[in-house]
C-alpha cells in the first residue's frame, strides 16, 4: 500500500505545473529588467501573459516602443479566443492552466486600451480608434451571451479620438455611452476635445487579484487590492488645473463577465474527484477487511483517478493592471510648461512626497495625450512628452 501511495502522489505531481508570476523589483527600472530576463525561461502557454507584464513595466519606465512591441505580440494570442482541441482535452482531463493564457475580458480590454494609447501618442489616430473599438468588442463578450459594454473609459477614448478625426457622429454616440456607464464622472458629461487640448489618462492603484477557492480550488474569485491613492491632481506652472475622476473600475469589470464553459467542467471534476476518493477508500478498507484483492484493486484505481483529476482553477492573471482608469481633460496654453502630478488620498488631499514633475512642450492644437501611473513606493510614472 505504501508503494501504491507513492505512485499516486508521483502521478499527481506530474500533472501539475507552477503558475507564472511576474517578478517585481525595488524600482520600475529593476522590475522592467527582471521581466525582460524572465523571457528566457517562460513556458509557451504563459508567453502572452509574460508579454503584457513586460508591457506594463515598459510603460512605467517610459519605453513606448518596448511596450508597443510586447502588446502587439500578446494581442495576436489574446485576440484568438478559440483553443485547440488538444488544449481543451488537456484542460478537461488535467490542469486548466496548461492552456495558452489569453486573458479574461477585462485584461483583453486593457491590452487594447494601452495599445490604442500608444498609437495615439505616435500620431496614428486611425489605429488608435481601431484598438479602442477592439477593446469594446472584447468587453461586449461574455460566455453566457450577455453584452456587457460598460467599459466607460474605452468609450470615452474612442469618442475623443473620433472627434479629433472629424467623426462627429461616432464621437457623440461614444460620449453618450461613456456618460451612461459612468454617470458620476463629470468629465464624461460634456467633453470638448477641440477646446480641451490635453487629455490626461491615469492608472490608479493596483488591480484585482485572481485566486481560487471551493472544493479542490475549483472556483475562480477576484479580490480588490487595497491602495491608498484615489486619484491625481495636475498642476501646471504652479497653477492647479484639475483632479482626475474614475472612468473604469477593473474589479467591477473582472467580476461581471458571467461563467465560462470550463467553470462547469471544474465543478464536475471537483465532484468526481471527491466521489472517487471516498469510493476508493471505502473499497480498499472493505477489501482488506474481507481479504478481497479485486476490491482493493478497484479501490486503488478509484484513488488513482481521484489523484489524477485536476479541478484547480487557472489563477494566472495580469498582476500589474491598475485598480481604476481615470481621465482628466485640460486646457493648457501651448509652449514649454512644468507639469506637477500629485497623488491624492480618499479625501482628495495630496500625499506629502508623492509627486513628480515633468517638463514638457505642449503642442499648439488639440489631441495631446499624457499618461500617468501611481505606483508602489509612492512613485509616479508617466508618458508626458516629448520631454525637454
Amino acid at each position: 500500500m505504501r508503494l501504491l501511495l507513492l505512485v499516486l502522489l508521483g502521478a499527481a505531481a506530474c500533472r501539475s505545473r507552477p503558475l507564472y508570476q511576474a517578478p517585481t523589483g525595488g524600482t520600475p527600472e529593476q522590475t522592467y529588467r527582471m521581466r525582460l530576463a524572465d523571457g528566457e525561461r517562460i513556458a509557451e502557454e504563459d508567453r502572452a501573459l509574460w508579454q503584457v507584464e513586460v508591457a506594463s513595466a515598459a510603460l512605467w519606465v517610459g519605453d513606448d516602443a518596448g511596450a508597443f512591441r510586447a502588446l502587439d505580440d500578446a494581442s495576436r494570442v489574446m485576440g484568438t479566443l478559440e483553443s485547440s482541441a488538444a488544449e481543451n482535452r488537456r484542460a478537461i482531463l488535467g490542469q486548466e492552466a496548461t492552456k495558452t493564457w489569453k486573458g479574461d475580458p477585462h485584461e483583453r480590454c486593457m491590452a487594447a486600451l494601452y495599445k490604442g494609447l500608444l498609437y495615439w501618442r505616435a500620431g496614428d489616430l486611425d489605429n488608435a480608434s481601431a484598438c479602442f473599438k477592439a477593446g469594446l468588442l472584447a468587453d461586449a463578450w461574455s460566455a453566457d451571451g450577455e453584452a456587457q459594454e460598460d467599459f466607460a473609459a474605452l468609450s470615452f477614448l474612442l469618442g475623443w479620438v473620433s472627434a479629433l478625426r472629424g467623426k462627429d457622429e461616432q464621437a457623440r454616440f461614444s460620449f453618450l455611452e461613456a456618460a451612461r456607464n459612468c454617470p458620476r464622472n463629470p468629465y464624461l458629461e460634456d467633453p470638448r476635445p477641440m477646446e480641451d487640448n490635453v487629455l490626461v489618462v491615469a492608472d490608479i492603484g493596483r488591480g484585482p487579484k485572481k485566486y481560487a477557492e471551493g472544493v479542490g480550488d475549483n472556483l475562480v474569485r477576484f479580490a480588490r487590492c487595497p491602495h491608498p491613492e484615489h486619484g491625481i491632481e495636475v498642476i501646471v506652472d504652479g497653477r492647479p488645473m484639475g483632479r482626475s475622476a474614475p472612468a473604469a473600475d477593473l474589479f467591477h469589470q473582472a467580476i461581471t463577465r458571467g461563467e465560462k464553459v470550463l467553470d462547469g467542467i471544474r465543478k464536475g471534476k471537483a465532484v468526481f474527484k471527491g466521489g472517487t476518493y471516498v469510493g476508493g477508500v471505502i473499497l480498499i478498507n472493505e477489501g482488506l477487511r474481507r481479504d478481497k484483492g479485486e476490491m482493493v484493486a478497484v479501490g486503488a484505481g478509484l484513488l488513482l483517478l481521484s489523484a489524477l483529476t485536476q479541478a484547480q482553477a487557472d489563477t494566472r492573471h495580469w498582476s500589474s493592471l491598475p485598480a481604476e482608469i481615470h481621465v482628466l481633460p485640460l486646457r493648457i496654453p501651448p509652449g514649454r510648461r512644468r507639469i506637477e502630478v500629485r497623488a491624492l488620498d480618499a479625501d482628495g488631499r495630496p500625499f506629502p512626497g508623492w509627486s513628480r514633475t515633468f517638463d514638457v512642450n505642449v503642442p499648439d492644437g488639440p489631441g495631446t495625450l499624457y499618461w500617468f501611473k501611481t505606483g508602489p513606493g509612492r512613485t509616479i510614472s508617466g508618458l508626458a512628452g516629448p520631454t525637454e
